[in-house]
């Protein structure tokens, strides 16, 4: 089935210079659609004012048609008095009850008009009755119609409605197909062209074309609404903007809303280890300034030994939990949960592409720094009950009755690794893998409860290394903490400085161990840096 289209580039070229904006609307439709007739009816109350908000609508006056024909043109010149005197014209939204309640009225009309803020809002623009000879065959007052609703993109099926099938009769309807037209009230056709309703099955035979058409007329609509609006003068035209002003207002501050969350979304998924596409997809590349971390948790076998695993799984996600905000909080990622270990990282593949400056290295081994301290901090919180994540104190009363404690350790270090996606066709996780991230983990194994087990290379790092507006990346994230916020200068601050100001300790901050080793790793000197107070 194929037949030729109205220009709408041309209507959109005519509308807006026309003052008959309505009528244009009408004949280009009746072509487009191919129907018998077309009526607009213009949505008001009992004043019958044009350009009232849609909310104070109660009924829909037939305010033009248009058709084919001798009885197209009769009711082009004569349809409103017609319409009258029949009765069909206005139809009303709402009904009382002998209880002096209202009520929904029956019928297509009231329906589009009733439903304005819903199909606007959800973009429920187009509603299709079809095979309106069946009901006929009833001969009942009122019958129940099937109604399909087209929104731009697919069709859905809605709640049947009942249909006044007197109106039906009067206009000889095989098909109704109507739609909202904003602020002014609803476009109607009686009888579009049936071979763009034929179905086979559930399926519309020509639902390409008829798509076409039905997006063609949603142009049209949104064009010739904006165009009639231009008609509206003083008071009311003022009050239409105001009232699109308002909503445009609401609107913008819901999508800047909705882009804050996404974004904190979408930050909080990098730290937990959520990649693009485009990083499943990346070549593995050699880093050289990558830092990496294993967190892990001391004893776990024991406490899995005195507690059930529901128990257990509990303590142990909030603790993943607080892994993954402070790795959020300080730029880090995690790479993997690996039982009751994490590993982190910092480096180049999963730094925010919205920033403009790069990340050195000090930078990177400072804010690792701050994620495993604030992660020890919020465990301390949690396994001494005052945790907001844990607010009723169940893990203090867990660990309490079964006489054991939380304790974890970590280990870092800097240096050089592969990163690139690992796994199978169906599972991949973006990784790393290297010399640096061994010796990170083997830190770990052999570290001290409660506390940062560092090479000699990291140790003389941060001795030098200081937050300044230039490290804004952890400039940013340490100003925002509660700790911070009242500090009365800032700049050129000492990292170890900040430190203990961060997380309330003393002078000794860092012990100095000689000849560590675990398996086949050893080391001289390694240093191991206290997060949690002694009285804490």
């Amino acid at each position: 089935m194929k037949h030729e289209l109205p220009d709408i580039d041309k209507f959109e070229h005519i509308v807006f210079k026309k003052k008959n904006t309505l009528d244009l609307l009408l004949a280009f439709s009746l072509k487009l659609m191919k129907a018998n007739q077309v009526a607009l009816l213009l949505g008001t109350d009992s004043t019958y004012f044009k350009f009232l908000s849609p909310d104070k609508w109660d009924r829909g006056i037939l305010h033009k048609f248009n058709g084919k024909g001798f009885n197209g043109l009769i009711l082009k010149y004569f349809g409103n008095t017609i319409a009258r005197q029949k009765g069909l014209s206005p139809v009303r939204l709402y009904k009382d009850t002998q209880f002096g309640e209202k009520k929904e009225s029956d019928g297509i009309i009231s329906f589009v008009l009733r439903k304005h803020k819903d199909f606007y809002a959800k973009g429920i623009k187009v509603l299709v009755i079809d095979k309106l000879y069946d009901l006929l065959e009833a001969r009942k007052n009122c019958s129940d119609a099937d109604i399909l609703s087209y929104n731009g993109d697919m069709f859905k099926t809605m709640p049947g409605i009942k249909i006044n099938t007197a109106i039906v009769r009067q206009f000889k309807a095989r098909n109704v197909v109507s739609a909202y037209i904003p602020d002014y009230g609803a476009i109607v056709f009686n009888t579009i062209n049936e071979q763009l309703l034929e179905k086979k099955g559930i399926q519309f035979v020509h639902e390409k074309e008829l798509k076409k058409r039905l997006n063609i007329l949603i142009s049209a609509i949104e064009m010739a609404s904006i165009a009639h609006i231009g008609l509206a003068k003083g008071r009311q035209a003022a009050h239409i903007i105001w009232r699109k002003e308002k909503n445009l207002r609401k609107t913008a501050l819901q999508l800047k809303n909705k882009e804050i969350e996404l974004n904190e979304q979408k930050a909080y998924l990098k730290a937990v280890g959520a990649v693009k596409k485009s990083q499943l997809d990346m070549e593995p590349v050699n880093i050289t300034d990558g830092v990496y971390a294993f967190i892990d948790m001391i004893r776990s076998a024991t406490m899995r030994k005195k507690l059930n695993p529901r128990d257990y799984f509990y303590i142990l996600n909030l603790c993943h939990q607080i892994a993954a905000n402070k790795a959020n909080q300080y730029s880090c990622r995690i790479d993997n949960f690996i039982g009751d270990c994490v590993f982190l990282e910092n480096a180049s593949p999963f730094d925010n592409e919205k920033n403009n400056f790069p990340l050195g290295i000090q930078e990177r081994i400072m804010l690792m720094t701050f994620t495993l301290a604030s992660i020890f901090k919020e465990i301390h919180f949690l396994k001494t009950g005052q945790h907001d994540m844990d607010k009723a104190g169940r893990v203090k009363e867990l660990i309490d009755k079964a006489n054991i404690n939380i304790n974890f350790r970590a280990g870092m270090e800097m240096g050089t690794a592969v990163i690139g996606p690992l796994g199978s066709r169906k599972r991949k996780i973006v990784t790393a893998i290297g010399e640096a991230v061994n010796t990170a983990s083997r830190l770990e194994n052999c570290g001290i409860k409660e506390g940062i087990h560092i090479s000699e290379t990291i140790m003389a790092i941060l001795k030098d290394s200081f937050i300044t507006r230039d490290t804004r990346t952890i400039w940013g994230a340490i100003c925002k903490t509660k700790d911070m916020e009242k500090s009365d200068k800032l700049d050129n601050l000492s990292f170890l400085n900040c430190y203990k100001k961060m997380f309330g300790l003393e002078k000794n901050i860092v012990a100095q161990r000689t000849n560590v080793s675990y398996k086949e790793f050893s080391k001289p000197i390694t240093y191991w840096i206290k997060c949690i107070p002694e009285k804490a």
